[in-house]
């Protein structure tokens, strides 16, 4: 007993002639007659009899009318529901949508076709509480998030590299932080972001006290400052693999693997229980 067969129930029913119900649906009276008998076997009795103007309901087909009403509207509004469950609303820090979103929704589109989203770019307090508010469904961070109502899956990390361009003298081979001195650093974003304190913390572990000439919002900015030999930087592996590869700068891990931007997912709890969108969260943490 499918959707189709009851909806030509339905169709018969209102209109009183399968010839007209067979117009209305856009299909062959002979294909209509067919899925009638077929529902029909299925009851185990006659739905409609023949009269002079069409045919009328039995008593089998009067009790099943409300049923198949019933049944139908709901598997709609199940089907529609779903639908509606495939457009997500997404916030992320500028960087992770400038630098991994655009491939991640794309193929991901690419995959599901009838997958939409609102993507917005947030800072980390916005983030929090657009998820809190109902107003993002889904948040990729650069940082820890914790509280009670959001649950949080980390990602692969990104190694944060030393950078500069290839005509610097520590090009060839970082010489060490006693060496540091008053060297010009072009950073990302100000002191107060996650990603930035991380840098610090590091940096005054080791006695160094970055002499900062410019702070910028956009890795990409800082990247073609430092193209310029305007300034050395640290910077998400991500970010430069294209640059190192061509020959544009250069990258050290002066850190030896210990100093890394983080990369989480973040939701509400109650998302655990929406297959469409643990899905989505699936396919993200494969893909990434």
């Amino acid at each position: 007993m499918d959707k189709e067969s009851l909806e030509v129930f339905l169709t018969i029913a209102h209109h009183g002639s399968i010839n007209r119900a067979a117009q209305a649906l856009f299909l062959a009276q002979s294909t209509l007659t067919h899925r009638l008998k077929q529902l029909e076997r299925q009851i185990g009795s006659p739905l409609f009899v023949r009269t002079a103007s069409g045919v009328s309901l039995t008593g089998e087909g009067r009790r099943l009318l409300p049923v198949a009403a019933s049944i139908v509207e709901q598997m709609r509004s199940f089907i529609e529901q779903k639908e509606q469950a495939q457009s997500m609303t997404i916030v992320a820090g500028k960087a992770f949508v400038a630098y991994e979103l655009p491939r991640l929704i794309g193929e991901y589109r690419q995959a599901n076709p009838g997958f939409t989203c609102y993507v917005r770019s947030t800072l980390y307090e916005e983030s929090l509480s657009a998820l809190l508010t109902g107003t993002a469904d889904i948040a990729f961070l650069g940082s820890e998030m914790y509280h009670p109502h959001i649950h949080q899956e980390f990602l692969p990390s990104d190694r944060i590299l030393l950078v500069m361009s290839p005509e610097h003298p520590w090009a060839n081979h970082f010489p060490g932080f006693i060496a540091w001195g008053s060297q010009e650093m072009i950073l990302f974003g100000n002191h107060t972001a996650p990603y930035r304190q991380r840098i610090d913390h590091f940096l005054a572990r080791n006695s160094i006290f970055p002499n900062v000439i410019m702070e910028l919002d956009s890795f990409s900015a800082v990247k073609k400052m430092v193209e310029r030999q305007l300034g050395i930087t640290m910077l998400p592996e991500r970010t430069i693999l294209r640059e190192v590869e061509e020959g544009r700068l250069v990258a050290h891990d002066i850190a030896e693997g210990t100093l890394q931007r983080p990369t989480l997912i973040a939701y509400l709890h109650q998302k655990k229980e929406d297959d469409a969108f643990q899905q989505f969260v699936q396919w993200i943490k494969d893909a990434y």
